[in-house]
Formats: structure tokens, C-alpha cells, sequence
């Protein structure tokens, strides 16, 4: 009966401590606990755990449409915060016993089994294409061995402006060690450790760059099969950043032709229009409908960099030949 309530009370109080200890902030979401562990020899209790941080290596500026690779170095400014005497050793093997326990209490600093994940908002213009990464162990005052490395991807339409990025961080932490089977002569000992497991979640800042962006909002002028005229293609900066000596690359495909490769179109501020003219030919077999013209703006930056857009599509329509156009080939 006597071992029955012992045994009871000493349920008890581990079932006491894991509560307490899982109500508390940042603290191990679950623990693992030897059976052999026996808390009636344990010497100390020490008050610590890993506490980890996070930076991106490098530049965390980036532009619109861009794919780029995130380098997380993560380090540990986990602190022992304190030691508490739970039980007086009163033999050489006691006190060799008490002596090893401490030492060895002190890792409860570091974090062991770095697990990290990187998410984003619901509706942030960044995606985030690589999976949770394993980053080894990372001991108290240390920074990683190598960098979680995230490919991240800027939606082509981001606004410019910072964003956040959720790094977390799970691991496990040895929490407590009990040591038996201590011989000092020999210099030999066992020890049972018993680990918890922690989540940290850090939020980290990435920017998106003010740039100039463009669309096509207009174009005007149509063409007959065997036709030839000038087609207004109105340009738009949709972006935050003034686009300087703005050079519009013309490159029309079959059934579509022209001499003017190129339109000049001076600077163009955010918000901001500026129309491109170029004298278009109609191959006298093209069949009627709306075709594409290819369209490339080379620009300069207002720190002077060259710059190349994507290619930009301006509609333009072949009609069907009127009367007279089909007797005297005129538009």
C-alpha cells in the first residue's frame, strides 16, 4: 500500500510540472520522459533554454517578377539563467554525481534538430517555393553551420512596399539530467536526459523595390490586307519610378511588317503616357482579324541602370478590304 501511494505522488507531481511548464510562454509543446528517470536524484534544476534569432544574409531588396534565393543565417542567444539545489550529495560518488549533472545541465541551451519553414501572409505578392529545411543543431552563442536557403518568387504585379515572412523554427532542447551509477575512482556514470520540444516563430522584412512598370492602354490605327499605316500605341508607367530615355522596340510578325523598328519616346513618370507611332504594312494575303504587334521598352533608371521590359502585346486589327480598295489597292 505504502509503494502504491509513492508511486501515486510521484505521477503526480510529473504530471504538475509538465502542465505547468506547457502553460508557459514559448515554452515545449510536448516532452519525452525516460522511465528510468527518477526525480528523487536529481541534484539540480537549471532555469534556461535556447532562445534563437534569425537574419537574411545579403540584400532583402528585390523587384517586381523576380525569382531569388533567401539566405537565413539562425543563431542561439539561449542564456543559463540560474541553478537550483534540489537535493545535498553527502558521498564521493554524490558529489561526483552532482558535480557531472551540472556540467551537463548546462546544454540546456541549445537547440538540437532545427526544423525551419517560411510561410507569408495569405495574400502577400510573394510566394515561397521551397519546403521545411533541416538545419542541424545550433548551440548557445553560435550561429548555424550553413543557411536555410528559400526560393522565393515576387508576383510581376507586387506593389511596391515591405512585406513580411514568417520563419519558424521547432527543435528540441535537452530540459533536465539525472545521473546514476556514479563511481568517482572510476571516473564512470550514466545519464538520463529528458528533452522538450519548442516552437519559435520570428518575422522577417523583404522588400519590394519602387520600379517603373508598363502596360499598353491603347492603340489606334487599322489595316487593310496589302495596306500600310501609321498605328499609335499608347504606352503606360504603371510603377512608382520615373522610366528615363524610353525606346520602344517594334518587332510585328507575319502577316505584319515595318521599316520603323524603333520609337523614341523620351521619359515617361509614374502614371504617366507616352504614344509610340510606327508605319505598319499588311501583307496583301493577310487573312482579317486582330493581330499582335511584339513590343520591347529599353529604359534607363534614374540611378542610370539599362533596364529591358518583358514583351508587351499592342492589338491591332486587319479589316476586311472595302470596294475600292479591292480595285485600286488604297486604304
Amino acid at each position: 500500500m505504502k509503494k502504491l501511494v509513492i508511486f501515486f505522488l510521484i505521477s503526480l507531481l510529473l504530471l504538475t510540472m509538465i502542465s505547468c511548464a506547457e502553460g508557459a510562454s514559448n515554452s515545449p509543446d510536448n516532452y519525452n520522459v525516460p522511465q528510468s528517470f527518477d526525480l528523487g536524484k536529481n541534484y539540480y534544476t537549471v532555469e534556461g533554454s535556447p532562445d534563437l534569432n534569425a537574419n537574411i544574409i545579403g540584400t532583402n531588396e528585390f523587384d517586381r517578377d523576380q525569382t531569388a534565393t533567401l539566405n537565413i543565417n539562425v543563431m542561439n542567444k539561449g542564456k543559463l539563467l540560474g541553478f537550483k539545489n534540489d537535493k545535498t550529495p553527502y558521498d564521493a560518488d554524490e558529489i561526483y554525481a552532482a558535480q557531472t549533472e551540472m556540467k551537463l545541465e548546462s546544454n540546456i541551451v541549445d537547440a538540437t534538430n532545427v526544423v525551419a519553414s517560411l510561410s507569408t501572409d495569405p495574400n502577400s505578392p510573394i510566394e515561397v517555393k521551397s519546403v521545411s529545411q533541416e538545419i542541424g543543431s545550433v548551440k548557445s552563442g553560435e550561429n548555424s553551420i550553413a543557411p536555410a536557403k528559400f526560393d522565393i518568387k515576387i508576383d510581376k504585379k507586387a506593389k511596391a512596399g515591405e512585406y513580411n515572412l514568417y520563419l519558424n523554427l521547432s527543435y528540441d532542447y535537452q530540459k533536465n539530467v539525472q545521473i546514476s551509477d556514479a563511481n568517482a575512482v572510476a571516473q564512470t556514470y550514466d545519464a538520463n536526459r529528458w528533452y522538450g520540444m519548442m516552437n519559435q516563430n520570428l518575422t522577417l522584412k523583404v522588400k519590394v523595390n519602387d520600379q517603373a512598370d508598363f502596360e499598353i492602354v491603347n492603340t489606334t490605327g487599322s489595316l487593310s490586307p496589302g495596306g500600310e499605316n501609321m498605328i499609335d500605341i499608347t504606352i503606360k508607367n504603371t510603377g512608382e519610378e520615373e522610366a528615363r530615355n524610353v525606346k520602344a522596340i517594334i518587332n510585328p510578325a507575319d502577316p505584319l511588317s515595318t521599316t520603323d523598328s524603333a520609337a523614341f519616346l523620351s521619359n515617361i513618370a509614374p502614371g504617366g503616357t507616352a504614344v509610340a507611332k510606327i508605319k505598319v504594312k499588311a501583307d496583301s494575303e493577310a487573312v482579317p482579324k486582330e493581330y499582335g504587334i511584339d513590343t520591347i521598352l529599353k529604359y534607363e533608371t534614374p540611378e542610370g541602370d539599362i533596364k529591358y521590359t518583358d514583351i508587351l502585346q499592342a492589338p491591332v486589327e486587319i479589316k476586311e478590304a472595302g470596294f475600292f480598295e479591292k480595285i485600286f489597292g488604297w486604304i
